[in-house]
C-alpha cells in the first residue's frame, strides 16, 4: 500500500515527491494559516511534506521513497491491525 500510494504521488517517477506533485491533489484553501494569510499555498503544501521526513529526513522539500516508507513504518506501529492500516492507506491517497 504504501508502494502504490508513492508510485501515484510520484508522477514523474524520478523517485521523489515534490510540492509540484501535490500541488492538485492537497486543497489548502480551509487551512486556518491559508484563510488567516499566515502562509501561502506553496508553504503549507511544504509543510505538509516535512511531515513525511520526520527526525530522519533533512526537511528539504523533497520525499524520498525511503523517508515516504520510513513515515509509514512509523504510522503502521500505532495502527491496530493490517487491516485497519490498509483502510487508513485507502482513504487518504
Amino acid at each position: 500500500m504504501v508502494l502504490k500510494a508513492f508510485a501515484m504521488l510520484d508522477k514523474s517517477g524520478n523517485g521523489s515527491i515534490t510540492v509540484s506533485n501535490i500541488f492538485a491533489i492537497y486543497d489548502v484553501s480551509m487551512n486556518p494559516d491559508f484563510l488567516e494569510r499566515r502562509a501561502t499555498k506553496d508553504q503549507i503544501l511544504g509543510a505538509f511534506l516535512n511531515n513525511f521526513e520526520g527526525p530522519r529526513g533533512n526537511q528539504d522539500g523533497t520525499i524520498t521513497l525511503k523517508e515516504f516508507c520510513d513515515y509509514y513504518t512509523d504510522v503502521s506501529m500505532s495502527t491496530p491491525s493490517d487491516e485497519y492500516f490498509v483502510r487508513m492507506m485507502e482513504s487518504t491517497w
